[in-house]
């Protein structure tokens, strides 16, 4: 099983669509794919067709005793969605404290998943490091903007090792963001991913339609985007030496902007 944890530089870049749609890119291809949703906004299940009243998942079950396993979802055969769940800001700290408490729990249950799927992609919260601890990831993708505050965060923001910085939203046509994008590609070097994830009103639709991008517009040019990214992902499943190596190289020679 291959793990990858994606996480935005700031919020509002997109991470839940990206997730959803890397997810049912994968599944396309003949894989066994798990979503899970770490963040307490609990949107990711939306793009999976789960009723909006729904207020079941994972955190909601954690904090009232239950087995986690009996809310995933089916959002197609061989994908699968586990929702965050219906929290009030008080149970979210209190699961916030209790996660921190045991940093070992999502290690154990990706190990456990390890039988059922080829893939679990997380969607992880922005600033809550309890959410974020699950363990050792085998990929690990920073999503950004091509925009003035994520080139601020850049120079500021270490960056972990073995990290992948992923461009959404880009649009070609805007100067600024063609300009970004070349400094970045100086800066970042292996890091930066030469696959974006185009602009395209498809994806803000396919959430209207409760469904990941390739789901409801196949055709488009972020399905295809999604497409890509997951043969890449896939290439990365047989090339595991290799990545660390070319990351080990970008680290020495500063690994940050």
């Amino acid at each position: 099983m291959i793990s990858i944890a994606i996480q935005g530089l700031r919020g509002g870049v997109g991470v839940s669509s990206v997730v959803a749609a890397l997810g049912h890119a994968l599944q396309s291809q003949g894989e066994r794919v798990l979503l899970v949703d770490m963040c307490p906004e609990n949107l990711l299940r939306l793009h999976c067709n789960q009723p909006v009243a729904d207020g079941s998942g994972w955190a909601r079950a954690t904090l009232d005793g239950e087995g986690w396993k009996a809310w995933g979802w089916s959002v197609l055969p061989n994908l699968h969605v586990l929702p965050y769940g219906r929290l009030s800001e008080a149970e979210q700290g209190r699961l916030e404290l209790h996660l921190r408490r045991t940093p070992q729990l999502w290690r154990s249950l990706q190990a456990s998943l390890a039988r059922s799927f080829d893939w679990v992609l997380f969607d992880l919260p922005q600033r809550l490091v309890g959410h974020a601890q699950i363990g050792a990831c085998d990929l690990s993708i920073r999503l950004l903007e091509a925009d003035p505050a994520c080139h601020a965060l850049l120079r500021q923001t270490p960056l972990r090792p073995q990290e992948w910085l992923l461009v959404n939203r880009y649009d070609p046509g805007c100067q600024l963001q063609r300009d970004l994008l070349l400094v970045w590609q100086q800066l970042l070097g292996q890091r930066l991913l030469v696959q974006s994830v185009h602009r395209d009103t498809a994806m803000r639709e396919a959430l209207a339609n409760k469904h990941p991008v390739g789901a409801h517009a196949p055709g488009s040019l972020a399905a295809q985007d999604a497409l890509g990214l997951a043969r890449w992902c896939l290439e990365r499943r047989q090339l595991p030496a290799v990545v660390g190596a070319l990351l080990d190289a970008e680290s020495g020679e500063g690994g940050r902007s």
